[in-house]
């Protein structure tokens, strides 16, 4: 199990493209004109060496949650019960993990002015607090919320995030910072973290030269993979797309999976539907191909429907070959926090993903996938 990480803990940043890496100090989100140089040279954060688990083939397990919200009723929640409320049952798997990833959906920040939207939401750095203790190494900030608090929300956020050794993808100093690779490496696996936002940003219009979220193309997602598979064994993309509340994926979703399927993506989760979707594995090769998983519901939330109380946690045995296996766990959103789903709500769950996935021609198992090539 990897040791818990406190908040304020010095991490190693390792620079894009094979540089050396070089200790950095702890960036203070109160020190913002600091926090922006040392966040223009940072591409990607890592973390030490899980302690006691030394596999011999290279496998890094990754576990993936969905769309993780620190405001509205969760973050009253947090006000009654303290930062660690909402990842109280879910922390030990997270912990558990090599790499563990979820989508970040606010920012965290004291500054800007609330964007005018149906729904605008910020966290505060105490409210967020939690995140850091409860084993996240990686967050996607490339959603419609990110820029809730305007671009200083989105710098505040990123400097937070690595003040306390979380990396994050989908957002940047520039529109090109935004789509760089963040690379992890565990057991000498480089695993790349790429995000996009396919939802249009109702807060703040892109800048090439701005703070930015990356936005989803074919042509940026494509690049966006190559570029990465130049640096890293395995490519993880999270993709902010589809329609809310709907079931079953959207012609867009698929087209960019395919898209970064095609580009070499190993591994792509989606968020913002806020249920479930199903599974989709896509070949690439006779021995690769993309595992799609198009939405992963919420995680953290305060869900306005019933259907958005179901979630999963999605746990991914990746080698440098690609994906091994995939299997799910279902959970519930019980006031707010996840917590493992009773066996008949459990099990009627995996039943419908399974079904779901069915129709994207794809055998999920009572939670389990196999690639085709690995049966």
């Amino acid at each position: 199990m990897r040791r818990s990480r406190q908040p304020g803990e010095v991490q190693r940043l390792a620079a894009e493209k094979s540089t050396p890496s070089a200790a950095v100090s702890v960036l203070s989100p109160t020190v913002r004109p600091a926090a922006c140089l040392a966040l223009a040279a940072c591409l990607a954060v890592g973390a030490a060496p899980v302690e006691g688990r030394r596999p011999t083939d290279n496998a890094v397990q990754l576990v993936a949650v969905g769309d993780i919200l620190l405001d509205r009723g969760v973050g009253r929640r947090i006000s009654a019960h303290g930062p660690g409320y909402p990842l109280t049952a879910a922390a030990q798997s997270l912990r558990s993990a090599d790499i563990a990833f979820g989508n970040l959906e606010c920012p965290v920040s004291d500054r800007g002015k609330p964007a005018p939207k149906p729904f605008s939401f910020r966290a505060s750095r105490d409210a967020a607090a939690g995140l850091v203790g409860s084993g996240f190494d990686v967050l996607s900030l490339a959603n419609n919320h990110t820029l809730d608090c305007g671009r200083s929300g989105l710098t505040d956020t990123m400097a937070f995030l690595t003040a306390n050794g979380v990396a994050w993808c989908g957002a940047g100093l520039s529109a090109d910072d935004a789509t760089a690779p963040r690379v992890l490496t565990r057991h000498g696996t480089r695993v790349a973290f790429l995000g996009f936002c396919d939802i249009v940003q109702d807060a703040s219009y892109p800048g090439d030269n701005l703070p930015s979220v990356a936005r989803a193309s074919r042509q940026a997602v494509a690049s966006a993979v190559q570029r990465a598979r130049r640096v890293a064994d395995v490519v993880v993309v999270s993709f902010h797309w589809g329609i809310e509340y709907a079931p079953r994926p959207t012609e867009r979703q698929r087209e960019l999976a395919a898209c970064a399927a095609r580009a070499g993506a190993d591994l792509v989760i989606g968020h913002h539907p806020h249920v479930l979707q199903g599974l989709q594995w896509r070949p690439r090769t006779t021995w690769h191909g993309t595992l799609v998983a198009y939405s992963l519901g919420n995680f953290v939330f305060d869900p306005l429907r019933p259907a958005a109380g179901r979630t999963v946690v999605l746990k991914v045995r990746l080698g440098r070959e690609g994906v091994r296996e995939a299997n799910l766990t279902p959970w519930v959103i019980d006031d707010c926090r996840p917590r493992p789903a009773p066996p008949d709500i459990g099990a009627a769950m995996l039943a419908r993903i399974g079904n779901l996935s069915r129709e994207l021609a794809t055998s999920v198992v009572k939670g389990r996938f196999s690639p085709p090539c690995a049966r």
